[in-house]
């Protein structure tokens, strides 16, 4: 108690002159709308330089993980190199025939949206750097993430797995059985895979790829695992929960994919269908 004391009676000058201080400060600050412009001028200046440096912390090790990821991919793809360089001629010309039916191109999001039931995702590139609209966009690891919807010079505008308004076929990576997958608002790591039939060896936690006879991703690319399993009311067909593989609320690093193929195919559907 004495020492309270005689820290009290040592700091007490210097405690009265801040109060002192601080109550000098706010009747200046509220004496005229120039002087709360200026304060709040001020103020602003000062928090935001706090939350870039913040920021910049953040986002330094968050470069710091996709980095790593993507030396991980680089890494995968050098040891895919190797094993084509390995295989007989034939075979080389066969698997590069279907390589080469992709092209690929990297971007950068510079925003996105995840709390709406139809989300979008802004990319840094656009039609002068080979963007154009149905490439399809993954994450650096060949996760699935949407479809370019809209292009300009320099951005381009992507429709992600999260938006209602967005179907694409999906099979089970173990059975090859067919569905449709399809998100209905919600939880923004789970999407809907349906129509897939009631003869199906599916279970909890398989992998659920993008259908080859997709117009937009490789059948490599992955959408997600199993996570809960239902029949559906019709009897026929299951109902299932996947949980993404994608991380949607941590996008920065992406891969766009364009199926050179996608323009003669869809032209030979609507022919069919007509």
């Amino acid at each position: 108690m004495q020492k309270l004391i005689y820290f009290i009676r040592k700091t007490a000058v210097a405690i009265v002159f801040i109060i002192l201080e601080i109550i000098a400060i706010r009747c200046y600050a509220y004496s005229t709308p120039y002087t709360q412009a200026r304060l709040l001028v001020w103020s602003n200046t000062v928090v935001g330089a706090v939350q870039s440096t913040f920021a910049g912390i953040s986002n330094y090790f968050a470069l710091r993980k996709e980095n790593t990821r993507l030396t991980e991919h680089i890494a995968t793809l050098e040891n895919r190199i190797r094993t084509l360089e390995a295989m007989q001629p034939e075979e080389k010309l066969a698997v590069e025939g279907v390589l080469q039916r992709y092209e690929y191109l990297s971007a950068r999001v510079i925003s996105s949206t995840t709390n709406r039931r139809r989300n979008f995702i802004t990319l840094d590139k656009g039609f002068q750097d080979g963007v154009f609209a149905d490439m399809a966009v993954m994450t650096p690891e060949g996760y699935a993430v949407g479809v370019v919807v809209d292009c300009s010079e320099n951005f381009a505008v992507a429709k992600t797995l999260l938006n209602v308004d967005f179907r694409l076929g999906g099979v089970l990576a173990e059975d090859g059985s067919h569905g449709s997958v399809a998100w209905r608002g919600g939880d923004t790591q789970i999407i809907n895979f349906v129509e897939l039939s009631k003869y199906a060896k599916v279970q909890k936690d398989d992998l659920v790829r993008a259908a080859g006879f997709s117009h937009y991703f490789p059948k490599e690319a992955i959408i997600g695992n199993i996570e809960e399993i239902e029949l559906a009311e019709n009897g026929t067909s299951y109902n299932c929960k996947v949980r993404l593989a994608a991380d949607m609320n941590r996008l920065y690093n992406v891969v766009l994919v364009r199926n050179t193929g996608a323009g003669e195919a869809q032209a030979l559907e609507e022919k069919t269908h007509h």
